[in-house]
């Protein structure tokens, strides 16, 4: 993901910084800023500059290019240069039941709670790079209510459109497949000649997936569940603020948001949100 994108695909700043750090001037940056912005509605201002400057900066060397002047103008006018660029910010690295004790609370007292309350369940998985962790929510709504995929509907979005690709898809190698039980590789995937693994259509019917910019895009409304992690850490201050209350406005009275193991919500009531577990915050009824 990039800004778009859950527990996936994610724009890569180094560690280390904060937002004081960032007072970039260099015009080069900005004028690739404004390519980006307008060839792809991905807004790098939004992000922790003297971060991202030292990412864009090693694109520079793979690609042979002599400063970022010369980026933006290859940005501004070759496809194929736009793409390599926003694959190289991203990495597609996620895996199924990524912290498996999320997922377990997920499945023990989140989605039965949902379940037993709204007949037919609406969960965005934001961020989902390459489809695990929608498919992963497609699994357990299945163990919850089997067969129910003309019921229940999983949005996976990410603005990376060749990460969704792979998600379509729903083949993975072995690795991505650590966290899943035997029991569950047995039911839920077959693996193929070559050594990966197919997930059977079953679940892949609970998902669909979209191209989606969090900083730019309408959110999807009426949502009974939200999973947006480890993709609002790399923003600023400004712009997490922004997006915690769209998500927020997204969910249903009493629907839940569940966000990464480093980007806890400080004074929730701000979002009309409550804590209701480590990471996870639930929309308050009105009234």
């Amino acid at each position: 993901m990039h800004p778009g994108t859950t527990d996936g695909a994610r724009l890569l700043p180094t560690p280390g910084s904060s937002d004081q750090e960032d007072a970039v001037a260099d015009p080069g940056f900005l004028r690739l800023q404004r390519a980006l912005q307008l060839t792809t509605g991905l807004d790098l201002g939004a992000y922790k500059e003297r971060q991202m400057l030292r990412r864009v900066t090693g694109f520079l060397s793979r690609e042979g290019l002599r400063d970022l002047g010369e980026l933006a103008d290859a940005v501004s006018r070759d496809a194929a240069v736009r793409q390599r660029l926003l694959d190289f910010l991203a990495i597609n690295v996620t895996e199924f039941f990524r912290n498996p004790e999320r997922y377990d609370d997920l499945a023990r007292t989140v989605l039965p709670e949902l379940r037993r309350r709204f007949d037919r369940l609406r969960i965005w998985s934001a961020g989902c790079s390459n489809g695990a962790e929608p498919y992963s929510l497609a699994i357990l709504l299945d163990e919850l209510d089997p067969g129910s995929a003309d019921r229940h509907q999983i949005l996976g979005t990410d603005i990376d459109r060749e990460a969704l690709e792979e998600a379509r898809k729903a083949i993975y190698t072995a690795d991505r497949l650590k966290e899943v039980s035997p029991a569950r590789r047995q039911r839920y995937f077959r693996q193929l000649p070559d050594g990966r693994w197919e997930l059977v259509p079953e679940v892949r019917r609970y998902v669909r997936f979209a191209v989606h910019n969090l900083l730019r895009d309408p959110y999807p409304p009426g949502q009974h569940l939200i999973l947006c992690r480890n993709v609002i850490i790399y923003f600023k201050e400004t712009a997490k603020q922004q997006i915690f209350a769209k998500l927020a406005a997204s969910l249903v009275p009493g629907g839940y948001l569940l966000v990464g193991s480093t980007e806890t919500i400080f004074q929730p009531a701000r979002y009309g949100l409550r804590a209701a577990a480590p990471f996870l915050y639930a929309r308050m009824e009105a009234g």
